[in-house]
């Protein structure tokens, strides 16, 4: 069985599920919640870089992130044809690392307003050039003529932005079409109304997070040193 160890939430490990779900492979999210269970899993010898997510597939122990999705992409087929479709998703899916990160911190940020103030300028620098890679790519994918990891790791970062601020794509017309696109895919529209999907991350993920890495929380909480061991 392929298992998914993470904190109790979306985080870094979504785009590795989006990937799982595009390939229709079964898996079991393994929640890790507790530091007993952080020292647990560490005791494993699981973790080369003693970080999560830990997604366990194969007979292998992935870490890193864009690793996994990776992995998952040469797996499943989802690179493209030719070694320049390989190198566009390697590109567009670098960028995506960046302008996703705004999406994850946004619950850490200490007001709404504040994470979409920031959200927006992100989106501001990254939306129009996603855009314009779609315009010239012509086909409705960033990449070639078919779905590849490029478009489900775009499209799930921007779910992130549209958790925040539901009319962004109003004026990027291919990236909305393309976000609609691979949430209609068979196994990613099957997940996202799981019971394995997490929701939108709010204080109680970030306390999550806090709790298990035994780590202040942002300043703006009440009490943020309370699970910092004395």
């Amino acid at each position: 069985m392929t298992r998914l160890h993470y904190f109790l939430g979306r985080g870094r490990a979504e785009t590795t599920r989006w990937m799982l779900a595009v390939s229709q492979i079964a898996f079991e999210n393994v929640p890790v919640n507790t530091p007993e269970a952080l020292a647990t899993l560490r005791a494993t010898g699981k973790l080369p870089f003693d970080q999560m997510p830990l997604l366990e597939i194969d007979g292998l122990n992935l870490s890193q992130s864009t690793a996994m999705i990776r992995y998952l992409a040469r797996r499943g087929d989802y690179y493209g044809e030719t070694d320049a479709d390989a190198l566009w998703c390697d590109m567009i899916a670098g960028a995506v690392a960046d302008f996703a990160e705004t999406a994850m911190q946004a619950a850490f940020q200490p007001t709404k307003e504040s994470a979409l103030a920031t959200l927006r300028g992100r989106f501001e620098k990254f939306g129009p050039r996603f855009e314009a890679r779609l315009a010239e790519n012509n086909s409705g994918f960033c990449v070639g003529t078919r779905l590849t990891f490029a478009d489900v790791v775009l499209a799930e970062a921007l779910t992130g932005y549209l958790d925040w601020a539901p009319d962004i794509l109003a004026d990027t017309p291919l990236l909305a079409a393309l976000h609609d696109r691979v949430l209609n895919a068979p196994g990613i529209a099957r997940y996202l109304h799981s019971e394995q999907r997490y929701p939108m991350a709010g204080n109680d993920y970030v306390i999550d997070v806090a709790r298990v890495l035994q780590r202040a929380l942002p300043t703006h909480l009440p009490d943020p040193n309370r699970f910092v061991p004395v």
